[in-house]
């Protein structure tokens, strides 16, 4: 099979994965613990595949294009630039964010609020510019109407508790969106540029390990986003127009890199392959360690079910491309 058809099955295989799962929450809902879990795992996900596939790859690409030279500045600068470049992109979003919170920052409620009332708490950028979804199951299913019995006498009786403006509502959903997509465009070169160098070095299980990691590291991205964008009381079209994005953004990027890179002539130049892998590297490594599960995260799982679930999603991309290389 042809790099290019990988590369197509590969990205239609990850848009619809995304936007399948993402749509879930728009039907059903997902318990708190059960997030943290996926997020949890894919976070160590990021970390395997960065430290124990990509960037391990994208070093001895460089070397052997380089040798008999080391190349140290090469391999550092590469790597600098890749989380250099997601943490301007996420102090550009975060920036952006906070001047629409700013114009936009409360609710006014439109009756006392309930002592028993589920509360939701879905904050776009943390004190370090980290995505934190933190929402209740009462609240989502409000929000979107899924307990017929809540709607009946919500119609009959009760006021909607909270009252929010289409304006306002999508004033706070598209720095979400947006910050979600940058962060999946840069999924999408990680993956391009794999299945590259995983071609020029006869090693295509290379971008079979990159997509499986990226698979379990949107599952919970994409249920996010949806209960997210649901509690800013956007319609279940607007929602999945947002989904339908952020879905389509790493395929997109994926076959972009790919092209480019392929039509620049990078495929034969080994250097350019290890260098676009460990820019890669270093975008990984931004999003595991920067963008992390937060406070929310450890409180639902404890420390001990973090630590095991982190080591665990570390060590499967390393067997994976053990596996996979021993096949090919």
């Amino acid at each position: 099979m042809s790099g290019l058809v990988t590369v197509l099955i590969m990205s239609a295989l990850l848009g619809v994965a995304s936007f399948a799962i993402g749509f879930l929450p728009l039907s059903f809902t997902f318990s708190k613990p059960t997030l943290a879990m996926l997020t949890t795992f894919g976070t160590g996900l990021l970390l395997g595949a960065a430290l124990g596939v990509i960037i391990p790859e994208g070093v001895e690409t460089v070397v052997r294009a380089e040798a008999p030279f080391f190349p140290k500045k090469t391999i550092a600068m590469s790597l600098l630039m890749g989380f250099k470049f997601m943490l301007l992109i996420d102090r550009i979003i975060h920036r952006n964010d906070s001047h629409s919170h700013s114009s936009t920052h409360t609710i006014l409620p439109t009756s006392d609020p309930d002592p028993s009332a589920t509360h939701a708490r879905t904050s776009s950028a943390g004190a370090n510019g980290q995505v934190v979804f933190d929402v209740e199951l009462g609240e989502l299913e409000q929000a979107e109407g899924l307990a017929r019995e809540g709607r009946e006498s919500q119609s009959n009786s009760e006021p909607p508790r909270y009252e929010t403006s289409d304006s306002e509502s999508k004033r706070k959903a598209y720095p979400l969106t947006l910050g979600l997509v940058v962060h999946a465009l840069a999924d999408g070169l990680a993956l391009g540029s794999s299945a590259l160098a995983g071609n020029a070095s006869s090693r295509p299980g290379l971008s079979l390990v990159i997509f499986v990691a990226l698979i379990v590291h949107k599952a919970p991205t994409a249920l996010a986003l949806s209960t997210s964008l649901l509690s800013t009381s956007l319609s279940r079209l607007d929602c999945q127009k947002h989904l339908a994005v952020f879905s389509a953004a790493t395929p997109l990027s994926t076959l972009l890199s790919y092209a480019v890179m392929s039509a620049l002539g990078m495929a034969n130049d080994q250097s350019w392959t290890g260098s676009a892998l460990l820019f890669s590297g270093g975008t990984f490594l931004f999003v595991a360690t920067v963008l992390q599960p937060g406070k929310s995260a450890s409180d639902e799982l404890g420390n001990r079910l973090r630590f095991v679930l982190i080591i665990l999603g570390m060590l499967v991309p390393v067997t994976l491309s053990s596996l996979v290389g021993d096949v090919h």
